[in-house]
């Protein structure tokens, strides 16, 4: 069978790439400040935000969603907080209590230890759901890059320092979101038969606005479900509000009205009065994200943007990933030197599109693309269509014109120059998949960029098959032409990537590996390390593609009790 005839199924969120298996690690490379500075146990002191997506290393291969708060000593112990755990695989965790816990900075950034003992990880007790552990690199004392990393499974995600955040900071402020997850299981994958209960993509963007009690008083919604969108478009929100308390709180969100209102609830963590993260708390569906404060207009001129989803074109279903450059000439126009660097399935390719947009009405305008690759074995849709609003965490974009999944963010560019002689921290997620298998898998690393040299220690989750400190290389050339668009050649442990500059500190990654029987689809970020920071480099984690790389049995249903399984390392080739 082909492998374009596979059912690999996903869920979309947050960062982002997949392993090139092109080379093992030594016995242990050594550690190299970056250039900036030096990191210890002091850049982690405070509350720190933290939040993954992944996927669960059991045989239903279910996504899982890890959020919370937590309270770090600046010498190596966690002292409190608390996390919530949803997945499709069971009821989730609730505001479970984080009782202890250790952490251990190295000079670079990474926990200390050895390819044979990996200490130093973040390690979080709690008080009903056991230890989950935690891979990372910091970036600055408010901002890191994390990984799970433990048998249970493999999830990407941030942490970012907390600020003192009240209801009264938030109250009267409007916000446009971003959720990703899953609707649950169903045995039509996107308008195809999956010949089994498999899992199912769901998404939403929208905004709302908080009145001076924390009451939604109105906003709009747009929903994708399967690859569909049909009578899910433009919703009213009408009502549902966010209650905050020391350090986190719950929030309802109310869309539509009548017998066909809907009320989703969640937990809600806040980075600051601009930034809160959603974790949702019903049994189904699972969704999870970020909501920023809104902005009044689509940014005139480049933006650099990420997505990943599926297409549902007859017999070809399969993830794809792309970044590229978005270019609105704030007249309702997307220019045609907007381009696009695209991994579907497998087959990487590189593409000029054109497109509309129109006026924002209530925070939302629409996005019409032609020459657009979402999917469909690699060709250019005549009319993608996406909802988006603005926010201060970039342009939220969800496809909504029933022929396909994909969704993203677009962020103002602002440089166009990966700098040289910078330590970065760089985390990659997404699929690995073969002509017979797949896995998800989770990538963290930190590296310093001497004149397009990339060295430095990289980790691999292959969906709870662990490998820690690995040695990392790769070389670097920016393109003549396309503003910010660089390309990076995999030497050892090192991956074929297309980057985007963002800004000063932040580019963002997608693979451009073309085998579709040894596939890498994938997205991911480079963030500048800078250990004196105080404020975030990267506002939040990029769009995360999640699949399941097999059909759900059709009598492993929600509820199902749910184990932490234990899995021998893969062996990598060298």
């Amino acid at each position: 069978m082909s492998l374009r005839n596979h059912f690999i199924l996903p869920v979309i969120l947050s960062s982002i790439a997949v392993l090139a298996a092109c080379g093992g690690g030594s016995s242990n490379p050594p550690v190299n400040p970056p250039p900036s500075g030096s990191f210890s146990n002091s850049n982690l002191n405070g509350n720190y935000v933290f939040s993954v997506t992944g996927t669960a290393a059991d045989q239903f291969n279910d996504f899982v969603t890890i959020m919370g708060v937590f309270t770090a000593d600046g010498n190596g112990n966690i002292t409190g907080g608390v996390l919530d755990q949803n997945s499709t695989a069971s009821n989730g965790l609730i505001l479970d209590t984080i009782t202890s816990g250790t952490y251990s900075v190295g000079s670079d950034g990474r926990p200390t230890g050895s390819p044979s003992l990996p200490a130093g990880l973040l390690t979080l007790q709690t008080q009903n759901s056991g230890t989950f552990q935690f891979d990372y690199v910091l970036t600055s004392s408010t901002h890191g890059l994390v990984t799970q990393f433990e048998t249970f499974g493999s999830a990407s995600g941030t942490l970012d320092a907390q600020s003192a955040v009240t209801q009264a900071n938030i109250n009267g402020n409007s916000y446009a979101f971003n959720f990703t997850g899953s609707s649950g299981f169903d045995t039509v994958f996107c308008n195809l038969n999956a010949g089994g209960s498999v899992v199912i993509p769901y998404a939403t963007v929208g905004a709302f606005t908080l009145d001076s009690s924390g009451h939604i008083t109105g906003g709009v919604e747009d929903f994708n479900n399967n690859c569909f969108s049909s009578g899910a478009t433009n919703v009213a929100v009408t009502g549902g509000g966010i209650t905050l308390g020391q350090g986190f709180g719950t929030a309802t969100i109310t869309s539509g009205s009548g017998a066909s209102a809907v009320t989703y609830t969640f937990d809600v963590f806040p980075i600051d009065a601009t930034h809160l993260k959603f974790i949702e708390t019903d049994a189904l569906p699972v969704l999870v994200g970020d909501a920023f404060t809104q902005t009044s207009s689509i940014p005139t001129g480049n933006n650099v943007f990420t997505v990943a989803g599926f297409d549902n074109a007859s017999n070809v279903m399969g993830p794809f990933t792309a970044a590229g450059l978005l270019h609105a000439d704030g007249s309702g126009t997307i220019v045609s030197d907007s381009v696009q660097d695209v991994n579907d399935f497998g087959v990487a390719s590189t593409v000029n599109f054109t497109g509309t947009y129109t006026a924002l009405t209530g925070g939302r305008a629409e996005l019409t693309l032609t020459g657009f690759i979402n999917g469909n074995d690699g060709l250019g849709c005549s009319a993608c269509v996406f909802a988006v609003y603005p926010s201060s965490g970039g342009l939220q974009m969800l496809e909504i014109d029933d022929a396909g999944s994909t969704n993203g963010i677009a962020y103002p560019q602002t440089a166009t120059t990966l700098a040289s002689g910078e330590g970065y921290g760089m985390n990659l997620s997404g699929l690995f998949v073969t002509a017979n298998s797949g896995s998800s898998e989770d990538d963290i690393a930190e590296f310093t960029n001497n004149n397009g040299h990339f060295n430095g220690i990289i980790d691999f989750n292959d969906q709870g098959s662990t490998s820690f400190k690995n040695t990392f290389s790769s070389t670097y050339a920016a393109d003549a032409t396309v503003s910010g668009r660089g390309t990076v050649t995999p030497g050892r442990n090192g991956y074929d990537l297309t980057t985007y500059v963002v800004d000063s500190s932040t580019a963002v990654v997608v693979s451009t590996e073309a085998n579709v029987n040894d596939a890498y689809i994938a997205l991911g970020a480079f963030v500048k390390q800078n250990a004196s920071a105080q404020s975030n480099v990267v506002a939040s984690h990029l769009t995360t593609l999640r699949v399941n790389a097999s059909p759900r049995a059709k009598s492993a249903r929600k509820g199902t009790p749910h184990t932490r399984p234990t899995n021998a390392p893969r062996t990598r080739s060298k």
